[in-house]
């Protein structure tokens, strides 16, 4: 089914007002939503509610498919990306129904008598379109999980500082129900799910892999949060997360990695940090968390045989899902060309473990330098990543082979930087995947 060219212009000629008020629809629209199904909240990350984030990154998703009704093929990847978040979620095809709902209400309450009986209709059947577009494709992710479905409590056996500091904490988790667990593509992620003194709702986050695939136990990797993020909203990040990334229609967590949204304080409970927090504070080996299926578009094939060199890039705890990627390709292809680079304002996490891997495998090559971008309270006011990059020399980031993949993951300024840098050492956009730990948007076709 696709909208016929009366409904598709009906719905364009309204999009300049409903992205002008876009973050108004938003917030409204959720305040309205979660008043009346309050049983939601326990999808929602309270961060990225109160930052702003998430009211965006969902006026962005259904503002940026109906500007691209008419090209969907083109939205496949970033959709692809969405259905992945939330299949990780567990969100349910009913859920559509009463996030449209309250959506269309809440542009009926912008445009007034621009929303006529037609454009209702319209906007109805694009809101349709998409979300049976996003429900289908995670039947199909559900499908692929079985027999796992759902939470799945695991125990905290054991728990492990990255840093010196301690605020880079491992986590291995393993199922309480004691049955053999699924091997994950290096580079996914699992959604966790805990309770939080002093919150009503169950709190759910998403945190990266951090290990070779086993089908015994888990790892995640959890980074502690001291400061005030930096605003979101900065030029830079905009144009990144245009480049590759999907927004959540129902998401609780951040995108897929070891951190949470905007917005931390030291008393407010909807404060960045609050889940990654508890869990390096409250949560000891013993302790029981729940997880749904390993889940998540970015990633290494770990039975990718190929001899092309493989470039993992990360910043702070950006480490994460890379690390399971170096260590699958270490245990499986010994003698592929990879190369580790990573910056951090401070101390490294995983610094010791790979710098062993680099004295027994000659084909790693590792490089570590200093860099603000790596935290995403000063990423922001950082403006010149190619000073911290200008030693590096063409070996370590393998340019000398144009076939070269690389694999990034940081706050968003790091990403945007790093990849003009690769832009400018003419590296092929197709060769460069992100992984992003924020609350994406679409691009709006014009």
């Amino acid at each position: 089914m696709s909208l016929s060219y009366n409904e598709a212009k009906l719905v364009r000629a309204t999009i300049p007002s409903l992205k002008e008020h876009g973050e108004h629809i938003a917030t409204v629209f959720y305040k309205t939503m979660l008043r009346n199904h309050p049983e939601l909240n326990n999808y929602f990350n309270n961060a990225n509610m109160q930052s702003g984030a998430q009211p965006r990154a969902l006026t962005s998703l259904i503002l940026a498919f109906a500007s691209n009704i008419n090209h969907i093929s083109e939205l496949i990847p970033m959709m692809e990306r969405v259905a992945q978040k939330h299949a990780s979620l567990n969100i349910q095809a009913d859920d559509y129904d009463i996030v449209g709902k309250y959506l269309l209400r809440a542009f009926a309450a912008v445009l007034g008598p621009n929303m006529t009986t037609d454009v209702r209709l319209a906007w109805n059947k694009a809101y349709w379109i998409m979300s049976r577009m996003l429900s289908s494709r995670e039947a199909q992710i559900y499908k692929e999980f079985e027999p796992w479905s759902g939470w799945r409590k695991f125990m905290i056996q054991s728990k492990k500082p990255e840093t010196e500091d301690g605020d880079v904490v491992s986590f291995v988790l393993k199922p309480v129900d004691g049955n053999k667990l699924p091997l994950y593509k290096p580079g996914q992620y699992v959604s966790l799910r805990i309770r939080v003194a002093g919150m009503t709702y169950m709190q759910i986050r998403q945190y990266s892999l951090s290990d070779v695939p086993s089908a015994d136990s888990y790892r995640i990797t959890v980074k502690r949060y001291i400061g005030q993020w930096a605003d979101s909203s900065s030029e830079a990040e905009s144009r990144l997360r245009k480049r590759r990334s999907g927004a959540s229609i129902v998401s609780g967590s951040t995108a897929v990695s070891s951190v949470s949204g905007n917005g931390f304080d030291n008393t407010d409970t909807s404060r960045a940090g609050l889940v990654s927090n508890a869990l390096i504070d409250d949560f000891q080996e013993g302790d029981v968390v729940e997880l749904t299926h390993p889940a998540g578009d970015f990633g290494h094939h770990a039975d990718d045989d190929s001899t092309v060199p493989i470039v993992l890039i990360s910043a702070g705890i950006g480490a994460a899902p890379l690390l399971s990627i170096l260590n699958t390709i270490i245990q499986k292809q010994p003698n592929k060309p990879v190369s580790w680079v990573h910056g951090s304002r401070q101390s490294a996490p995983f610094e010791a473990h790979v710098r062993v891997l680099a004295a027994q495998h000659p084909n790693l090559r590792t490089s570590f330098f200093k860099t603000r971008m790596a935290d995403p309270e000063t990423a922001m006011y950082t403006h010149d990543l190619r000073a911290d990059l200008s030693y590096l020399n063409r070996d370590d980031l393998q340019l000398q082979n144009g076939s070269t993949k690389y694999f990034i993951c940081g706050p968003d300024k790091f990403m945007f930087e790093m990849e003009s840098f690769l832009e400018s050492q003419s590296v092929s956009k197709s060769n460069v995947h992100f992984e992003a730990y924020s609350t994406g948007s679409f691009e709006l076709k014009s």
